[in-house]
């Protein structure tokens, strides 16, 4: 019977850390404290385990390779806009350069994410990591800042933050479907938007507020919800009979109207909607929206991270702002006479 070799997960087990903490401990490199560097290499030497010479000149070499893990529904990546512009953004970027993009699906949440951040840093496959969907208190960042992996944000953090970061102008675009629906006589509007410990939700929803009292119309129910949550959530914003809906992005747009059709109301006959994004399903069905240029942002996001690198000069980024398209999903309040 042949023994199995030990391997660094093994001695992620023994020392009780995480497999990248193996990696920096025996490389050398910061990121662990010295009292928990000689735990690793203790357990190392008890375990007989040490790296390859190749899985050292990985760690030690440049990869021209960047990482971007994602949480989302691989059913639903077909409808979302964000993850497809954005995309060919960042490719525009790195094919510039010669890099090129390490991508992961994984669940829903920064913290399911966490393993495979871990996996990546810790077998060296990347040169530095792409953050999206930035969260409160985000779980990442400790993790990314203790492995010593250049880290670019795209997005706005909450609070203190060690890595540099690009946003685009998104919560502009709150502005411009409020004051539609006034426009159309509607005297109250309702917002409902994706989950709320995301930063960028957080933003459109205080924006969304801040429109209505601009507008001079009354502010309406707010709610949230997580992907699996979308139908019961637009369920039971109906329940406080709105006329008019902002939301946080296409995809909760059409379960709002998909579960208004099921209680028996027009649109925009009964509700008017509005989504965010401005999808292919916004415009197949109909939908006003706003559009936000992701493919710019993804560009920019991706080369200021190469800039990180030293590989690349930081771009000049100044987004562009928010476009409202409108189109069937809106219109006056239905008579209450």
């Amino acid at each position: 019977m042949t023994r199995r070799r030990p391997t660094i997960a093994d001695v992620a087990r023994r020392a009780g850390v995480s497999a990248a903490a193996v990696s920096f401990a025996v490389n050398d490199r910061p990121g662990v404290s010295p009292e928990t560097r000689e735990r690793i290499l203790a357990a190392a030497r008890e375990l007989g385990w040490r790296p390859s010479a190749s899985a050292r000149a990985l760690t030690e070499a440049r990869t021209r390779a960047i990482g971007l893990v994602l949480a989302r529904d691989a059913a639903q990546l077909d409808v979302d806009a964000f993850f497809v512009r954005f995309l060919s953004g960042i490719g525009r970027a790195l094919s510039a350069a010669d890099y090129a993009l390490l991508l992961q699906l994984v669940p829903e949440g920064a913290a399911a994410a966490l393993p495979a951040y871990e996996r990546l840093a810790a077998a060296g496959r990347v040169d530095g990591f792409l953050l999206t969907d930035v969260e409160v208190d985000d779980p990442r960042f400790a993790v990314l800042e203790a492995a010593g992996v250049p880290v670019l944000l795209a997005g706005r953090p909450v609070g203190e933050c060690p890595f540099a970061w690009v946003e685009t102008r998104h919560e502009e675009g709150m502005a411009g479907p409020v004051a539609h629906l006034a426009r159309l006589g509607h005297t109250r509007v309702c917002f409902f938007g994706g989950r709320a410990d995301f930063e960028h939700v957080q933003v459109r929803r205080e924006r969304w507020r801040n429109a209505v009292d601009d507008a001079g119309v009354e502010e309406g129910v707010a709610v949230h919800a997580a992907d699996d949550e979308m139908a019961e959530a637009a369920r039971v914003l109906l329940t406080s009979e709105p006329t008019a809906v902002v939301c946080g992005s296409d995809v909760l747009a059409v379960a709002l109207v998909r579960a208004a059709r099921e209680r028996g109301l027009d649109v925009p006959g009964d509700l008017s909607v509005t989504g965010f994004d401005d999808s292919p399903l916004a415009a197949l069905s109909g939908l006003t929206s706003v559009r936000v240029d992701y493919a710019e942002f993804g560009e920019a996001a991706a080369g200021a991270l190469l800039a990180e690198l030293g590989v690349a000069e930081a771009p000049a980024f100044e987004p562009s702002a928010p476009e409202l398209v409108l189109r069937a999903s809106t219109a006056p309040p239905p008579s209450r006479g």
